[in-house]
């Protein structure tokens, strides 16, 4: 299949579609659950915000379809920037859209409550919350796209469905454990609050820079091994299709921060407009009845200034 693609042009990569079987099931999968829940939220007149309905479906299905059936997935096995790009998507493009369309809370307000008690166990469980926490997750997911492209994970990929799928998989389990709690609700420690959360997501910014910056930079060709990719006759040499690849990778991990970013500062206004309304609601409470009159009062007529001068 690989030596049968054309030179890649802009229309081949919009019109070359393959079929995989983990990607186009799990998108099937994710717009039938999510779907689903809207209607029981609608029934239940259970609001919930279409922005979020919107990424979810655009920018987290939507990237899962174009990275494992489009024609980045197509030429994945020619050009190493498509395969580098394409696990770069699936470890942060559509976690992120995913995780901004809130899945975990829609369900918690449409199921039952006994579906609600296994999902928050299995959320809020030792395990989950080891591999959910901050460090530990940011290092998941910026580890393992080193380990794809610095070991025979990668060029094994090219040549096996099998390890594709597994590959696929491990990329969007590890950007998820990421960003899912990151934008999520109560899925991290008490301490973790907007701000704090902004802060990591500036910091995993950073990081995500380094796979890109290593195999940019890498000295030996790391495709080496893979037919597809180093004896095609059409398309850039080897060492350009690498540092290619390594600027794309690094230029879709920034540029995806972004929204991450400004989901946690919005995220951060609400909260402190919440918390300003409780703490008005409180002093309201803890006012005395005999203040409101005294309001209405002219300003000269409470002024110690003035009332003084009458005594």
């Amino acid at each position: 299949m690989t030596g049968m693609l054309p030179p890649l042009t802009p229309m081949t990569l919009l019109t070359s579609w393959v079929l995989d079987p983990l990607g186009a099931s799990l998108a099937a999968a994710l717009v039938g659950l999510y779907a689903m829940g809207l209607v029981r939220a609608r029934r239940r007149g259970v609001p919930w915000p279409w922005p979020r309905s919107v990424a979810f479906l655009v920018m987290g299905v939507g990237s899962l379809i174009l990275a494992t059936c489009g024609g980045i997935a197509a030429y994945r096995s020619s050009l190493f920037w498509a395969g580098a790009v394409q696990a770069t998507v699936l470890s942060a493009v559509t976690p992120v859209g995913l995780a901004l369309g809130d899945p975990v809370s829609l369900a918690e307000k449409t199921w039952g409550d006994a579906r609600v008690r296994q999902l928050r166990r299995a959320l809020r469980g030792p395990v989950a919350r080891v591999l959910m926490f901050p460090l530990v997750s940011s290092a998941l997911a910026i580890g393992s796209l080193i380990v794809v492209f610095f070991t025979g994970y990668f060029v094994a990929s090219t040549s096996s469905a099998l390890v594709r799928a597994a590959l696929e998989a491990q990329m969007l389990v590890t950007g998820s454990l990421f960003v899912l709690p990151l934008l999520g609700e109560d899925l991290l420690p008490a301490w973790c609050t907007p701000p704090v959360r902004a802060v990591i997501a500036f910091a995993d910014g950073l990081l995500d820079a380094l796979p890109g910056i290593f195999v940019m930079t890498a000295s030996p060709v790391l495709a080496r091994g893979a037919v597809g990719l180093t004896t095609r006759a059409w398309g850039p040499t080897p060492e350009l299709d690498q540092k290619l690849g390594g600027g794309a990778m690094l230029l879709v991990a920034e540029v995806v921060g972004l929204p991450v970013l400004a989901a946690i500062i919005a995220s951060w206004v609400r909260s402190d407009e919440a918390a300003a309304r409780e703490v008005d609601a409180a002093l309201d409470a803890l006012a005395p009845e005999s203040v409101e009159p005294e309001r209405n009062r002219p300003w000269w007529e409470t002024d110690p200034r003035f009332t003084d001068r009458h005594e």
